[in-house]
């Protein structure tokens, strides 16, 4: 198990990586998303969503080394507290621009954003419905049986429940990567700029 100041200097590493990767892109995606953080209208191109998704993703790797990088054995260290709480603090404020720029992707590719929404409470709905019923069978320790029905189809309501919140996160990652609509759309002007006004223009489909 690394060190606490070993854990230090790779959260900070961890950082500097999404820093350098706003840099490579003109800083622009990160500043424009957080520019953006409740600004749900409008579209947004692959590349500005992108580049923020892989940010968030280093800021939440970092908020995780230092918070559950220690052990029993590992000094407290102040310094190591207060970078979690800040980093943490960071990375939830960072939660809003992030929905809002998968918002304005899913309008890129015109969809609602109800598609992101659905996504969500499918996901909080199944978890919940899950969690109660393993819950209720540790307590009778009847986990087996629960498992062995649950693989035959005997929970039907939770197994749909499942299947449809799969089923609607492929949907939602789909619509992420795929090029944006050519020119504007019902939820705005092409992010990519008025080369590609010309609706339809087969010249432009496909590019970012």
């Amino acid at each position: 198990m690394p060190s606490m100041r070993s854990r230090r200097v790779i959260a900070r590493a961890f950082t500097s990586a999404g820093a350098r990767a706003a840099r490579s892109s003109g800083g622009l995606p990160i500043a424009t998303c957080y520019r953006k953080s409740f600004h749900k209208r409008g579209r947004a191109s692959r590349s500005e969503f992108w580049w923020f998704a892989l940010y968030y993703l280093v800021l939440e790797a970092a908020f995780e080394l230092l918070v559950h990088g220690r052990t029993p054995y590992t000094p407290p260290s102040w310094g190591a507290g207060l970078l979690a709480v800040v980093v943490g603090l960071f990375a939830i404020y960072s939660f809003f621009p992030f929905v809002s720029v998968e918002i304005r992707r899913l309008h890129d590719v015109d969809r609602s954003g109800w598609w992101l929404v659905a996504s969500m409470l499918m996901g909080a709905l199944s978890e919940a419905a899950l969690g109660v019923d393993v819950m209720s069978a540790l307590a009778t320790h009847r986990l087996r049986q629960f498992v062995r029905a649950l693989m035959d189809g005997g929970h039907w309501g939770l197994t749909f429940a499942l299947v449809a919140t799969v089923a609607i996160n492929i949907a939602v990652f789909i619509f992420l990567v795929w090029p944006g609509t050519a020119g504007d759309n019902r939820y705005g002007r092409d992010p990519r700029g008025a080369g590609r006004a010309k609706r339809g223009d087969p010249r432009f489909v496909g590019r970012h």
